[in-house]
């Protein structure tokens, strides 16, 4: 039996403190977490474990705004995107029994996936450097219902079966894609004859008794203390009411309790899963030589000098964040049924209450200052994200690099920690890479999570005839018609469920909505307009829409 007490005495990571330092620390995590509920609100659980004890342990405001019950650690919450790491166990589990190498092709298992030119293997999945395109994102394309209409994984494969292209080669660079871990659920199923949440629990959860985890794979079953998931909007919380079954990428559940045993797992601390925390943050080498941040369901990053591994999660109603040093055998985990609840900050504000008690310049020091102080001024310029119309601006005042996004709403700090590389003052966790490469120019990592950009040369809307753009655009791959308009001088866009989106020029022919979606009109020798390229997200690139001839 795994011994998890929570206990008053706080034994801090790097080492004892005095009793004093031990009482400040909890105070500090106190009022950090107070601050982000009220008592009568939706909240959060967090859980920080220290070697094979539990040091903080609590839950802030409610679980259940019907009836008011609160949260504790032994609350459930959604795990979201956290649920891709336990998928990967179970992959973990069929390799050690010899049903399945890393190295298969997946249309052993998926016959019906279509045959592009590149073979994408198991591992691909894994990593996310598959290039399959996120299905939600392709969802949301198409213009469907999350509301009102019923989706499982059958829904995701038949969607991904009907992509003509990839994002991207095989192996490539990790491009982000739930649709990658949805096809996993379903190999794992085909070959063990099980649902997940039964193979999970046979090979994984029960051994580690991690009991209040699971894997919504039915609707209908009761769940003891199960939080429910609000967001909030003028008129006050509303819960979700879809009714999906989709799973292998999320719809996983659990409390803090339970992940604090899977902390330890991920620290290397159980003998038995010694083999499964290996196999998790072991990471591919893309085509390039580099090798990918993203491991099997974890992000291994650096902060403040040490490993880490990480992953968040973010879903209608909650968000999450898990966060382990494996060297220190630390773990936080952070779970909310609030929306609005940033629990990455969250963790990793808790992080830097730890780090704060001991000497942080000997923490910044384990890496060897190689580099030298850069002119900052070759980094300055415009940069729009690849497949998307997010853009970034990188300036220089007062001797400092800064950066503002286009989504953003004020200027970020940067410092520099390696040649080329810098991340923000106040999140150490955000990471700017200016090494450029043939497909771009800058990669911004959240934690390890990789967004691309390329320099760019922004049109002046003055300069656009809109008129050139109008008509009706038909895609094969998502079965939706685009209908692009003209009013008042813009550009406006209407397909099913979206009305009246307005749109503004970015490059040469294309269009953005202002919420990462990018629409690249082609045209002929004639300068004749012929279709349209739609890419969205930074994960799905340049689905083909025909222009239809008018009537």
């Amino acid at each position: 039996m795994l011994n998890l007490r929570s206990v008053g005495l706080l034994v801090f990571v790097f080492g004892f403190l005095s009793a004093s330092a031990q009482k400040n620390i909890q105070q500090k995590i106190d009022e950090l977490l107070a601050s982000y509920v009220s008592k009568d609100a939706p909240g959060l659980s967090v859980k920080v474990i220290n070697k094979n004890q539990s040091v903080y342990s609590k839950g802030f405001g409610l679980s259940h705004l019907d009836y008011n019950i609160k949260n504790s650690d032994s609350t459930v919450f959604s795990l979201a995107s956290i649920a891709k790491q336990f998928t990967a166990s179970a992959i973990w589990a069929l390799v050690q029994d010899s049903k399945i190498s890393l190295e298969d092709d997946i249309r052993k298992y998926l016959p019906e996936f279509p045959k592009y030119k590149d073979t994408i293997r198991i591992k691909h999945l894994l990593n996310h450097t598959s290039g399959i395109r996120n299905y939600h994102t392709l969802m949301y394309l198409s213009g469907f219902d999350y509301d009102a209409k019923y989706y499982d994984n059958h829904t995701v494969l038949e969607l991904a079966i009907k992509q003509k292209n990839l994002n991207h080669l095989v192996g490539e660079k990790v491009s982000y894609s739930n649709t990658n871990y949805n096809l996993l659920a379903i190999i794992i199923e085909r070959i063990s004859g099980q649902n997940l949440n039964a193979y999970l629990k046979l090979k994984i959860l029960n051994p580690l008794n991690m009991n209040s985890t699971f894997v919504r794979v039915e609707h209908g079953k009761p769940i003891k203390n199960k939080a429910v998931g609000y967001k909030k909007n003028q008129y006050g919380y509303r819960f979700n009411t879809n009714n999906q079954l989709s799973y292998g990428a999320g719809s996983m559940g659990s409390s803090v309790n339970d992940m604090a045993i899977w902390m330890q797992m991920l620290n290397g601390q159980i003998l038995n899963f010694k083999s499964l925390a290996e196999f998790l943050k072991t990471t591919e080498t893309l085509i390039s030589g580099n090798k990918a941040n993203y491991a099997r369901g974890l992000m291994v990053d650096n902060y403040k000098g040490y490993e880490t591994l990480n992953h968040s999660g973010f879903g209608f109603g909650g968000r999450s964040q898990l966060i382990t040093v494996p060297e220190k055998e630390i773990g936080i985990i952070v779970l909310t049924n609030a929306q609005e609840i940033d629990a990455p900050r969250i963790a990793y504000q808790i992080l830097d209450v730890l780090m704060k008690e001991v000497d942080t310049i000997k923490n910044e020091s384990r890496k060897e200052m190689s580099f030298q102080l850069q002119n900052l001024d070759k980094f300055i310029g415009e940069y729009k994200e690849i497949n998307s119309d997010m853009t970034m601006k990188i300036f220089v005042e007062n001797d400092t690099l800064k950066s503002v996004g286009s989504m953003g709403r004020t200027a970020a700090a940067l410092v520099q920690y390696d040649q080329k590389k810098f991340h923000r003052t106040q999140s150490q966790n955000v990471k700017y890479d200016f090494t450029s490469s043939a497909s771009h120019d800058m990669v911004i990592s959240f934690g390890g999570t990789p967004f691309y950009f390329k320099r760019a040369t922004f049109i002046d809307a003055k300069t656009v005839e809109v008129s050139d753009y109008e008509g009706n655009f038909y895609s094969e791959e998502l079965n939706v018609t685009y209908h692009f308009f003209e009013e008042d001088n813009k550009l406006k866009l209407s397909f099913v469920g979206h009305e009246d989106i307005n749109l503004h020029p970015v490059q040469l022919h294309e269009f953005g909505n202002n919420d990462r979606t990018l629409y690249h009109f082609v045209k002929d020798a004639n300068n004749e307009v012929t279709g349209m390229l739609l890419s969205c997200d930074g994960t799905v690139k340049d689905i083909v829409f025909k222009k239809e001839k008018d009537r």
